[in-house]
């Protein structure tokens, strides 16, 4: 039993560390906006789904069954996603 309560800590620490980069990465692109003074575009939208998606997948993996084929199809996406043509201007 105590194997089950220690697996159950390394869950919630790694699920608590996952939002805390979420919350991070969020205060990073806010920053850069402000000191930018702009507003959201494309390239803020696609930086913000990265930094919002990677970690979800994250905590789905921990507190889920998923399957390896499963988790390599939503990181293929977010690579591509993140790779895709985007402004240089923003």
């Amino acid at each position: 039993m105590e194997i089950e309560l220690s697996i159950t800590w390394i869950h919630f620490i790694a699920v608590i560390g996952a939002v805390a980069a979420m919350l991070y990465g969020l205060n990073i692109i806010y920053k850069r906006i402000k000191a930018k003074d702009q507003g959201f575009g494309p390239n803020t939208l696609k930086a913000i789904g990265v930094v919002l998606f990677i970690p979800t997948i994250l905590i789905m993996a921990i507190l889920t069954q998923f399957q390896a084929e499963t988790l390599a199809a939503l990181l293929g996406t977010v690579a591509g996603y993140v790779l895709s043509n985007s402004k240089p201007e923003e």
